[in-house]
């Protein structure tokens, strides 16, 4: 039986993790959830939290055949120790905190028609992107589940509206010489990109997304497990706050014929797996999943936001028959296993 060791944030975390992917194990792994401070380096053993015969227990383990990362933002010190220990090959997703300035130029190779303009800020740019597109997020390089983004849109008059998560504006600059004097107090020290809006189609007058999910299988090849998507508050541009949560194919067929909402499926499907492709050319990254998250503009073209190197499996608590979300990844592991 190969030891598969899940690593997480804290320990508060270990037991809704492990109890996830331990009903999802058919792959007869011993599977255990640890912490960064659970590791003795000198011994070579890890303190986990495992299951067995319906109980909760703590145990000693020996450094596992495969470590499939959950911890956000891993310490990259800690992740190639861990590689050097058991094969950089053997953990996976040991990098998901993605910059996304250096997704887009690796994409954009291949992808340039599904991504809107992404350049990193710069206030004389910033004036130009506003003058060409109107609308333009400012977005931390580093930033996840829209946290410090940020819209400028530009109106007729001149003037620019700045706002937080919403398109309500916050903010009123006069005219651009009077943006340009504060959008970098705004921004503070934190580096950004910033990224020509898109004119989003919209449900029940909210923005929605569509988030693939990109795994790889028990042959350690990519597939799209499942589309959903986010229906944002109203009034709100940010998915992350969002009312509801659904199967893409719900909302596409509601908006479209059945022949469209199938021509833009297969389309955002192609899309991801050939961003798989791509990020697998990048030696720096070792994935088993992640997720692309879309837009549909006003044309039904789709248009890639960003890729996600930890996807949010919350998403899915209720959404029926989803169990491959977890599946997927034990899948990976075992192969991983007996390579």
């Amino acid at each position: 039986m190969s030891l598969v060791g899940i690593l997480v944030a804290n320990r508060n975390q270990r037991k809704n993790v492990l109890r996830q992917y331990l009903q999802a194990n058919t792959m007869n792994l011993k599977l255990f959830c640890f912490t960064p401070s659970s590791i003795n380096w000198k011994r070579k053993r890890i303190i986990g939290l495992y299951r067995s015969k319906g109980k909760w227990m703590l145990g000693h383990f020996p450094f596992p055949k495969v470590v499939y990362n959950r911890c956000y933002d891993t310490d990259r010190q800690l992740m190639e120790r861990l590689g050097a220990a058991i094969g950089i090959k053997k953990c996976f997703n040991h990098i998901n905190q993605f910059n996304k300035q250096e997704i887009y130029t690796n994409l954009s190779k291949w992808l340039s028609d599904y991504l809107p303009t992404t350049v990193p800020f710069d206030k004389e740019k910033a004036i130009q992107l506003l003058k060409a597109h109107k609308d333009v997020y400012f977005k931390p390089c580093y930033g996840h589940q829209g946290k410090g983004v940020i819209r400028a849109e530009m109106q007729a008059s001149g003037e620019i509206h700045i706002g937080h998560h919403y398109f309500s504006p916050e903010i009123i600059f006069q005219d651009t010489q009077q943006f340009q004097e504060s959008i970098q107090k705004i921004l503070g020290n934190t580096p950004y990109i910033m990224q020509e809006g898109i004119p989003i189609q919209q449900i029940d007058n909210r923005v929605f997304d569509i988030r693939a999910l990109v795994q790889k299988n028990e042959n350690g090849l990519w597939s799209v497990t499942n589309l959903v998507s986010r229906i944002a508050t109203k009034g709100s541009f940010n998915t992350s706050i969002f009312d509801e949560v659904c199967l893409s194919h719900e909302i596409l067929n509601r908006l479209y014929p059945p022949d469209k909402a199938a021509h833009i499926t297969r389309s955002i499907y192609d899309i991801s797996l050939r961003s798989a492709e791509i990020m697998d050319e990048n030696t720096a990254y070792h994935l088993g999943e992640f997720s692309v998250d879309f837009a549909l503009d006003n044309d039904e073209h789709a248009w890639i936001i960003e890729l996600n190197g930890k996807p949010q499996k919350s998403l899915y608590a209720d959404i029926r028959d989803q169990s491959a979300v977890y599946l997927r990844p034990m899948q990976y592991a075992k192969y991983l296993c007996k390579r």
